[in-house]
């Protein structure tokens, strides 16, 4: 069954009864314009038809005739718009002036009466009266029947003009009453719009009540038991986060001691057999346990943007701060680190610690996924009101096919390759997206020793503060006093 729609409902209980009333306005006005349009031809057919019976005389033979003078003949076949059509009878039926092919009425009158009716004539449709004047003052006197016709021309013209003056008001009336209504339904229906709008817009980790103080009253029970629902959900929602946090921490200490126990049998130097063991227990250990780091990473970022705080951060800063803890990774896998620092304009509105967290799995998986002796490229500038930051890399890169995947949870490009488990690009994106950011993939740097092109990642931020203002210094990064210099790790 097809939804149906409240304001489209409220449209049709409205503007239908009041389509109802007008349909009944104009058929009763057309009934009463039509009954005194008829009424007020019909008295001047008959004052015609009064002033023919005054020149009907009987000769002396006993013979019916009139004598019309031309003019006069002229005045009653004139009429402008319509045509006029006469027929005078005698007693006996014989023709004595006119139309002898003029539709009688049904029921011929009485003496000194007269009787309406409409008929056809010459394929028109006319409107008639004949009037019965007897022969003599004898009360058997016969009748001669005088008929007088015309066409509805002007009688229609004057219905449809008399209809027009009494609808028009009606008209408008109806017209300024369906834009009052039209308008009455927007601003009722608007704060429902209004809340449509504001859960569109809500991230589907805001799950904090929907404010009820400006909903009409009759929206209040449903917004209360929305807000109980999403009490509901956001209880279930920080029970699930406690549990991931809690099992990560009870599974560190387990998971290190066995990676450490593993690395140190190795050393003994075992029995192949036994040290093929030991391998595969130090490799599911060590992919294990960065799995339960990105656990509680992940634990960590839903807990902070569900109550995320926004403030002034300098990218360059936290460059600076986040790129000093991966020096020493990237120099196990001889990885030369590149920062370059192209604008000064640098602040965004964030939250540090997320953005340190975002920034940490970029370099995570940059060096994690590139060859030894490879290159990573960091690159901060600004592109209009945005700040770009670049991680580019000369690793394995992302087949084009996947690129709209793998900031997916758990989504892993080759299972088989490396230690990650899926989780760090996910947050990388979710981090962005509470920032209203974008993120973006493309073809990275060529390896220096193969054949390999990996990839570049670019996150761009709005700028929130176009104001230039120095580099700042002693942050680590042996960044030079102007933009557009790079240094190297």
């Amino acid at each position: 069954m097809a939804p149906r729609s409240l304001k489209n409902q409220l449209r049709l209980w409205l503007l239908l009864p009041m389509l109802v009333v007008l349909a009944v306005s104009a058929a009763l006005s057309y009934s009463r314009a039509l009954h005194y349009a008829t009424q007020a031809y019909d008295q001047a057919l008959l004052r015609t038809v009064l002033a023919l019976a005054d020149e009907v005389v009987i000769d002396a033979h006993n013979q019916v005739k009139i004598e019309i003078p031309e003019v006069a003949s002229h005045l009653l076949s004139y009429n402008e718009g319509d045509r006029i059509y006469i027929r005078i009878s005698a007693p006996d039926g014989r023709l004595v002036f006119g139309e002898s092919q003029l539709p009688l009425p049904p029921r011929l009158p009485a003496g000194n009466q007269q009787v309406y009716y409409n008929s056809q004539f010459q394929q028109e449709t006319i409107r008639a009266v004949t009037f019965g004047l007897p022969e003599s003052s004898a009360p058997n006197a016969r009748n001669i029947y005088i008929s007088m016709a015309e066409t509805t021309g002007k009688r229609d013209a004057m219905v449809a003009e008399m209809v027009e003056e009494m609808l028009l008001p009606q008209v408008l009336m109806m017209l300024l009453a369906a834009i009052v209504i039209e308008l009455g339904i927007f601003f009722a229906l608007k704060p429902m719009q209004d809340l449509r709008e504001a859960l569109h817009q809500r991230s589907h980790r805001d799950l904090s009540p929907v404010p009820t103080t400006t909903a009409p009253l009759e929206l209040h029970p449903v917004l209360d038991a929305m807000n109980a629902l999403l009490t509901r959900v956001k209880a279930g929602l920080q029970q699930q986060q406690q549990f991931i946090a809690d099992a990560s921490h009870q599974l560190r200490t387990p998971i290190a001691g066995l990676q450490t126990q593993a690395e140190l049998a190795l050393r003994e130097h075992p029995p192949a057999a036994i040290r093929e063991a030991l391998h595969y227990m130090l490799s599911s250990t060590t992919r294990l346990s960065h799995l339960i780091q990105r656990l509680l990473s992940m634990a960590r970022t839903d807990a902070a943007i569900t109550e995320l705080q926004l403030s002034p951060v300098s990218l360059t800063r936290l460059l600076s701060e986040v790129c000093a803890r991966w020096v020493v990774p990237a120099a196990d896998k001889q990885l030369e680190l590149e920062v370059m620092i192209e604008t000064t304009r640098d602040q965004i509105l964030g939250d540090a610690l997320m953005l340190e967290e975002m920034l940490s799995n970029l370099l995570d998986n940059a060096i994690q996924y590139t060859p030894e002796q490879g290159l990573l490229q960091i690159r901060l500038y600004a592109e209009g009101r945005h700040v770009c930051l670049e991680v580019a890399d000369s690793g394995v890169g992302i087949p084009p096919e996947q690129v709209d995947q793998i900031f997916e949870r758990f989504h892993r490009i080759n299972p088989n390759q490396g230690n990650g488990c899926g989780l760090g690009l996910a947050i990388v994106a979710e981090i962005v997206q509470y920032h209203n950011g974008s993120i973006s993939v493309t073809p990275g740097l060529m390896h220096p020793n193969c054949a390999l092109t990996g990839s570049r990642f670019t996150v761009k931020f709005e700028r929130y503060d176009s104001r230039p203002r120095p580099l700042p210094e002693n942050t680590g990064v042996n960044s030079p006093d102007l933009p557009g210099a790079h240094s190297k790790m």
